[in-house]
């Protein structure tokens, strides 16, 4: 009855027109306040509470780089950064070091994107119980929609940046994406414009370019601000007719048009190729054109073509898993390509020479589900799993974030995509599934693919030993498959019970305490093994696990090292039990469960979530892997299959080469380090990677596993019955100390490499083992890195212009033994690299030598009680706590104790543990430079 009325709603409504080219039928959800201003501006507003005391401010801007004039290109783009250096209300850097008081921070809470088609800012994370900072916030969106400074200092300091946001953004996969780009545009408009843009023009554009497409194209009818958050609806909706509604629109307003792209009645191909490609991908495409239309019927369709695309990549993982294939992956997807197109699209990624093998493989068991369609039983799972994601997602309908919701509503607006409460979607979803079946399934994959507006792309790697294959090989493979008559599917499905022994609950021989977290229950069990339940109503089902035990790699010799790395992805690729990989992943079908072990160096163990609901087979899979673990051949061979193709071309792989130089420099050429390469995969053995996961994860008495979330002592039976029953020997181990680190003093290396774009990579690592821990210099050690970020921000990218972003990370680890690290790392213009290098160990010796910043110093405070504040209402938070607890015995902090000590840090505090851990610390600088330094930019 519900969804009668429901769809009845939906069909007495009109079209609601959301821009010049997309309408809907159905109708925005009830709660989000909605309206147009007087200048054409729109407005989105929703109350949401998660997180409590937050709001996401967006502005969404319908113009991009498909805009631009030809002496404009990258223009778009660079007006997006300037929209963070100076506007009406807001000089120079006044938006970033407003907001920055409040804990809200650029590059994390504040940020924005420029596309083709549109452009998007974001204030996100916003406190809301301080009235003037949420007017702040609409004063920022005011001025981003035409009151932006641009001043002629602040524009040519920007070039810089843009610069080298381009040289680090030019990998190889943006070359690829360049060469591709004409056929996959056909030679429209969009091939001219790549929004970085041509760098002529932004290192030489006459200020009046910029500022031609600024007052032509960012007018209040062609923008939208989205609000959501916990905020009061009325009266963010009046501030916003207050402070937005006095924003002028132009008499003459230019008309925002949208490019099309032509049809072609041939197949199209094209062949990409690049020295630093890592593998080879083959892409089928069909170009379609998007509805202008969103109403019940194409939200069906599009529901119903999911549904068939779930099952044909369903078939594929099973096809590859299960047999000896040639095949990496294969998969179909659908994807954006325009504002107005999509594709639909087979991607194949072979196994290295073998190209067209894969390739047929992967088409045939296309053309077979094209031929003979899907069966019962795969839709039925399917539609299992997708009641069981809208079920989930409608118990925790409180946990939606704003972002989500946010970036829902700029869909609406740009696309009228609909936004319908969860509720309303999840009838619409039953009802949906409960009309779909088989044939409407096929019929739906069947229209997928065109006869016209095919495009077909092959990527790779640029090497003399590999011979693409013509554009002839692949069209004589499709006609040959199209042709002939394929069996249908048919599929093997286990019914057997997952766990086929009759287990008994086991005693509880002891109960326990977790210090400061009173909620929180420990139990011992008779095997030894530890159990520990958190209840919390923070999520409404949700259940975290976590399972640990000391030793990790530690304990595994040197030259069994290789093949540890592969002992948990063997365990887990291999299936479990009575199960091979596929199919447990039938069985199960319809459960919200996630479980995986691991090795690290110093523990071992499991981490995985699930729904109450699912608790007992949570449980079970955790039981299998001790039990009744699998390991089978062909999933190591796949295994090795992968690496040796990752690794192929790995030499090429500059990012490769640079991280494992630094890997080797950070451990003192250490024998336990383990680089992976091509001639180290022989290293990797089947039987000892086996043997490694059945030592490691064995000896039960030795595993504490963590509860947390929708669970009660009333789930003990449940847990008991299946880890009680992994036997233990009662045996306690402890990992080993390797003393892996740097070494004494400063170790320095430079490389030189054969680069398409010339660009200096740095990386500068600090470590110091003489220091002592304590909550308070953790805190402080996190500290250093925030303020050195903000030094390195002003000086490196805003003077200088030589990078797009330095990173900078700290930190002070208590165990095995303490020891701080503070690493720095960039990418920058190589004509500026030693300039750059000097900043970094200026601004170093700076932070000893000089007063600390104390506005700084106050904002990262007002950051870390922010963070805080939301963490604590997570499950995950209560996990970490109670995990890093019981590994280090250390006493808990509450949340108020924490925000204590953080408010107790003073500049004397920073500046004194600067002096502590800096100036002794021994220091590993890698320098990756082009071996010819000149400039190919064009």
């Amino acid at each position: 009855m519900k969804v009668k009325i429901f769809l009845v709603h939906f069909m007495i409504l009109g079209l609601a027109q959301l821009s010049a080219q997309f309408k809907t039928t159905i109708p925005l959800r009830k709660d989000v306040v909605h309206g147009t201003l007087n200048n054409g501006m729109q407005y989105f507003i929703l109350h949401n509470e998660w997180p409590k005391d937050r709001a996401d401010f967006y502005f969404v801007q319908n113009v991009g780089a498909i805009l631009e004039d030809d002496n404009q290109n990258g223009l778009a783009h660079f007006l997006e950064h300037m929209a963070f250096n100076g506007t009406e209300h807001f000089k120079g850097k006044g938006i970033i070091d407003m907001l920055a008081k409040h804990g809200v921070t650029f590059g994390r809470d504040i940020n924005a994107y420029t596309a083709h088609d549109e452009t998007v800012y974001n204030i996100s994370n916003v406190p809301v119980k301080n009235p003037v900072l949420l007017d702040s916030c609409l004063y920022i969106l005011h001025d981003w929609s035409g009151f932006l400074s641009l001043k002629e200092k602040e524009i040519d300091a920007e070039r810089g940046v843009i610069h080298e946001e381009w040289r680090t953004r030019k990998n190889a996969d943006l070359r690829i994406q360049t060469q591709l780009e004409p056929i996959i545009y056909n030679g429209s408009k969009y091939a001219k414009r790549d929004v970085l843009g041509d760098m002529n023009i932004v290192d030489n554009f006459k200020y009046k370019q910029l500022r031609d497409y600024y007052k032509k194209w960012y007018l209040p009818n062609h923008q939208a601000v989205v609000i959501v958050g916990d905020v009061d609806v009325a009266k963010i909706e009046q501030q916003i007719k207050t402070i937005m509604g006095t924003i002028p629109t132009p008499l003459s307003a230019a008309e925002r048009t949208y490019e099309t792209i032509a049809d072609n009645e041939k197949l199209m191909y094209k062949l990409a190729v690049d020295k630093e490609a890592q593998k080879t991908t083959i892409a089928l495409n069909f170009k379609k054109n998007k509805p202008l239309v969103q109403d019940l019927a194409n939200f069906e369709n599009n529901f119903t073509q999911q549904l068939a695309l779930q099952m044909m990549n369903n078939r594929f993982r099973e096809y590859i898993v299960n047999n000896q294939t040639a095949l990496l992956s294969a998969g179909v997807g659908n994807s954006d390509i325009t504002r107005l197109t999509s594709f639909f699209t087979l991607n194949v990624v072979p196994k290295n020479g073998r190209i067209l093998e894969a390739f047929t493989q992967a088409y045939t068991e296309y053309e077979r589900a094209i031929q003979n369609g899907f069966t019962k039983e795969e839709l039925d799972r399917v539609k299992e799993n997708m009641r069981t994601i809208y079920n989930n997602q409608l118990k925790n309908k409180d946990k939606i974030g704003n972002a989500n919701w946010a970036s829902q509503l700029q869909s609406y607006y740009l696309e009228a995509l609909p936004v319908m409460s969860l509720e309303d979607e999840v009838e619409l979803v039953k009802n949906t599934l409960s009309k779909v079946n088989v044939d409407l399934v096929n019929k739906f994959f069947w229209a997928l693919p065109t006869e016209k507006n095919q495009i077909l792309t092959v990527l790779g790697p640029d090497k003399e030993d590999i011979k693409y294959p013509s554009e002839s090989d692949y069209t004589t493979i499709i006609k040959s498959v199209n042709n002939q008559k394929l069996t249908p599917y048919k599929e093997t499905v286990n019914t057997a019970a997952l766990v086929n022994e009759i287990l008994a609950v086991k005693p509880i021989s002891k109960k326990f305490r977790i210090k400061g977290i009173k909620e929180a229950k420990g139990y011992i069990l008779d095997s030894g093994a530890k159990v520990v339940i958190y209840p919390t109503t923070l999520a409404q089902d949700q259940i975290l696990f976590s399972a640990f035990s000391a030793g990790g790699t530690s304990l595994i010799s040197e030259a069994d090292l290789p093949s540890a790395q592969i002992a948990t992805v063997l365990a887990k690729n291999s299936g479990l039990g009575d199960f091979k990989a596929t199919d447990l992943q039938k069985q199960l079908a319809g459960k919200t469960i996630k479980l995986s072990p691991f090795l690290g160096e110093h523990y071992e163990g499991f981490s995985g979530s699930s729904v109450k609901q699912d608790l007992e087979t949570l449980v079970q899979l955790t039981y299998l892997y001790f039990t009744h673990p699998r390991f089978e051949n062909q999933a190591y061979n796949r295994i090795i299959d992968f690496y040796n193709n990752s690794l192929e071309n790995a030499s090429e792989n500059n990012s490769k080469v640079f991280g494992d130089t630094i890997a080797l420099l950070d451990t003192n050429h250490n024998k336990r380090t383990f680089l992976l390469t091509k001639e180290n995969l022989q290293y990797l053995k089947f039987d000892k990677a086996s043997k490694i996961f059945q030592e490691r994860i064995a000896n039960v008495s030795d595993f504490t596993f963590v509860f947390v979330g929708n669970v009660s002592e009333s789930d003990l039976g449940t847990i008991n019955k299946y880890l009680g029953n992994i036997a233990g020997n009662q045996t306690q181990e402890k990992y080993i100390d390797h003393k892996i680190g740097m070494a004494k003093g400063s170790a320095k290396e430079k490389l030189a490499r054969e680069m398409n774009v010339p660009k200096t990579s740095i990386y500068v690592h600090l470590e110091n083992k003489q220091v002592s821990f304590s909550e308070k210099k953790q805190i402080m050690a996190y500290m250093l890195s925030q303020l050195l970020d903000k030094r390195y921000l002003e000086k490196i990218r805003e003077d200088e212009g030589g990078s797009y972003g330095v990173q900078v990370g700290s930190s002070l680890s208590k165990n095995p033994t303490p020891v701080f690290t503070l690493e720095v790392s960039f990418d920058c213009n190589p004509e500026k690299d030693a300039k750059l290098l000097q900043i970094v160990y200026e601004e170093l010796n700076g932070i000893v030598k000089e007063n600390v910043d104390a506005k700084n110093v106050s904002d990262i405070k007002q950051d870390l009680i922010k963070s805080n504040q939301q963490n604590i209402k997570s499950n995950s938070y209560w996990m970490n706590t109670i995990v890093e607890q019981l590994k280090s015995g250390d006493k808990f902090i509450s949340s108020k104790a924490y925000e204590k000590l953080i408010q107790s840090i003073t500049v004397k505090d920073i500046k004194e543990y600067a002096n502590e851990v800096l100036p002794q610390a021994n220091k590993v600088e890698v320098m990756m430079q082009a071996k010819n330094n000149q400039s190919s930019i064009k």
